[in-house]
């Protein structure tokens, strides 16, 4: 989906240049490693995002346990008002990783 400064999806819009979520004209606070997996995971929309791919991601040099994976995951969801069992935006590949699953459209201006 490459680098747009702007990702839309559902009632959402991620500003990659200014990293912040917005939820409409509500801001929503997100860590900035919640937005660092936010943005990795939107501009790979519909793909198989796996583990090893999002610790590349958005921690280069460091060695990150699946549990801030998983952590990261879990604020995203609170974020997004994203449920577990039925979920919108981020499904859980069983051992693999993440996909986001949302229609994104990706814009350097917002129309």
């Amino acid at each position: 989906m490459g680098s747009a400064r702007y990702y839309v999806f559902g009632r959402y819009r991620l500003d990659r240049v200014e990293g912040r979520l917005w939820r409409g004209t509500t801001a929503v606070r997100l860590t900035r490693k919640a937005h660092g997996m936010l943005s990795h995971l939107v501009s790979h929309a519909g793909q198989l995002v796996t583990k090893n791919d999002l610790r590349a991601a958005v921690w280069p040099r460091n060695v990150v346990v699946e549990d801030v994976l998983t952590t990261g995951v879990r604020e995203l969801r609170r974020a997004l008002e994203d449920p577990t069992r039925a979920p919108v935006f981020i499904q859980t590949v069983h051992r693999q990783g993440y996909r986001f699953i949302a229609p994104v459209t990706a814009c350097d201006v917002l129309p």
